[in-house]
């Protein structure tokens, strides 16, 4: 396979070859996948994908699924796992063994806003974003289209303001406006509001080769008009956590797979998992190479044990 060739004479990053691959099967417990780019691209599953999530749970292998993504809920994850033939449990404890930046970020302001009155978030995002937070009782404005109020910057800053607003969440948001913007950076103006972006992905994958702009672009420009830091989305280690008192991990016996090296292989890197890169989504092995090779350390951390082509590559593996 291609991904072999990332090898050279650096001890990670080596091609997943069938023997390598049973060797590290033997000693794992649990799988971490990214979702986009990795089981599917769009609508549309990557060939194999679902044979060989399908044979890991029949070789007793416990799975997890973590997006950056933020437009859907748990449940509506759940979901497409199912419909794309990637099998798991149903019913109520089907959304178990999904964490998204959503539900992770829900269950931060959560910890964050329990001193407050009315625990409440002005929101750049999706529904299902707002579900989420709603769900643990973070109460949630701004979902949706919002224009321009005026014809002139001094009307903007005259809009009205939620008194009971005490955090800005920046998710992936089609409606994202001036308006909006204006909005954020006013909540953010005021002392002790939070400033939590679901994910910094500059680039969300589609069929064909395709993408459109990511979370990453709209976090970025409301940090730099509230010359803020947004916090949480992987790769900060909350997200990991979240799943590791919800799924008790054994970090020696878990394997993180993703696609890109500067979330899904750092957040395993950074919390000591093993890691398998996908290269069915936007990191290449000239990107490994040029980290391996970079003199930044930050760089040299966001490099994996295996490089795979795809996750059915670890199909042979399981196999006989």
């Amino acid at each position: 396979m291609a991904a072999a060739e990332a090898g050279g004479d650096d001890a990670r990053c080596v091609g997943l070859s069938t023997e390598r691959a049973r060797a590290l099967l033997a000693d794992v417990d649990t799988l971490l996948f990214d979702h986009d780019s990795v089981l599917w691209c769009g609508k549309t599953a990557v060939p194999g994908a679902p044979e060989a999530l399908s044979a890991l749970r029949a070789r007793g292998k416990r799975l997890g699924f973590i997006t950056n993504n933020s437009s859907k809920t748990r449940e509506a994850y759940a979901e497409k796992l199912r419909h794309l033939g990637f099998g798991g449990p149903t019913g109520p404890g089907a959304r178990l063994e999904v964490f998204g930046t959503a539900y992770c970020t829900a269950l931060y302001l959560r910890q964050r806003l329990a001193g407050a009155r009315v625990p409440k978030a002005y929101v750049l995002g999706s529904e299902a974003l707002a579900s989420e937070l709603g769900a643990v009782g973070v109460a949630c404005v701004g979902v949706g289209p919002e224009p321009l109020q005026g014809d002139s910057p001094g009307a903007w800053l005259d809009a009205p303001l939620d008194p009971d607003v005490r955090a800005v969440v920046v998710g992936f948001d089609p409606h994202f406006s001036y308006m909006k913007l204006t909005k954020a950076v006013r909540y953010l103006q005021q002392p002790g509001c939070l400033l939590v972006g679901t994910n910094m992905d500059n680039r969300l994958p589609l069929e064909n080769g395709r993408f459109i702009a990511g979370t990453g672009c709209l976090v970025q420009a409301v940090e730099m008009a509230a010359q803020r830091q947004a916090i949480i989305g992987k790769p900060s280690r909350f997200i990991f956590d979240c799943v590791s008192q919800e799924y008790g991990i054994n970090l020696e016996r878990t394997v993180m797979v993703g696609d890109r090296l500067d979330t899904d292989i750092l957040l395993g890197v950074t919390c000591g998992l093993k890691t398998i890169l996908t290269l069915t989504g936007v990191s290449t092995l000239g990107d490994v190479k040029s980290n391996q090779e970079s003199d930044c350390m930050s760089k040299k951390k966001m490099v994996p044990d295996f490089c795979v082509d795809s996750i059915a590559d670890l199909l042979p593996a399981l196999q006989g």
